[in-house]
C-alpha cells in the first residue's frame, strides 16, 4: 500500500542498497560515466566507504541520498528504472518495492530477481559479471518498456504472503 505506482517518464535510474562490495559499486560508477545523459539516484547507507565514492559523488548526473525507509516510497516514485547490480543476493525487498512503484527493473540474475522479472516483459536481467556497456544498453531499453510493472507483482504483497502461510 505504501508503493502506489506512478507513471514513468522522468528518466531517472534509481538504486537502493547499503554499501557492500557485492553491490558492484564499480559497475555503478562505470554506468554513471557511460550514461551522462541519465540521472542516477542512489539511496543507501555507507556509500562514502566506497574507495571511489568521491569520483561518483561529483558527477553531475549522480545524486546520493541517505534516507530512512519511511521516505523510500516518495523517492521511488521518481524512478523510471530500478537498477540492481548485485554480484550475489539472497533476495531484495527493495526490488519488489520498486516494481510495486512501477519502476522497470534492470537487475542481475541473483536472489529472487529471476522469479519476479520476465526478461523483456516487465524488466530486464543480466549476468552479474556482464560488461558495463551491455548493462548500459539494458538501462536504455528499460526506459522504452511500456509494461505495467506494478501489475505483474501485485500478488506479492504482505497480505498475499500472509494468506499463503496461513
Amino acid at each position: 500500500a505504501l508503493f502506489r505506482g506512478h507513471v514513468r517518464g522522468d528518466g531517472a535510474v534509481g538504486l537502493s542498497a547499503p554499501f557492500h562490495e557485492h553491490q558492484n559499486p564499480d559497475l555503478i560508477r562505470e554506468l554513471v560515466h557511460l550514461l551522462p545523459h541519465r540521472r542516477f539516484i542512489l539511496v543507501g547507507e555507507g556509500w562514502r566507504e566506497y574507495a571511489l565514492f568521491e569520483d561518483l559523488r561529483v558527477q553531475p548526473n549522480f545524486t546520493y541520498l541517505s534516507a530512512p525507509s519511511a521516505r523510500h516510497p516518495a523517492i521511488y516514485a521518481g524512478f523510471d528504472v530500478f537498477f540492481s547490480p548485485a554480484r550475489f543476493d539472497d533476495g531484495s525487498v527493495t526490488l519488489l518495492e520498486a516494481m510495486m512503484e512501477n519502476a522497470v527493473p534492470v537487475a542481475s540474475r541473483t536472489g529472487f530477481a529471476p522469479d519476479l522479472i520476465r526478461h523483456g516483459e516487465n524488466g530486464l536481467l543480466f549476468d552479474a559479471d556482464a560488461p558495463a556497456m551491455e548493462v548500459a544498453d539494458l538501462i536504455e531499453n528499460a526506459l522504452t518498456l511500456e509494461a505495467d510493472v506494478r501489475g505483474t507483482v501485485l500478488g506479492h504483497d504482505w497480505d498475499s504472503y500472509s494468506r499463503a502461510i496461513v
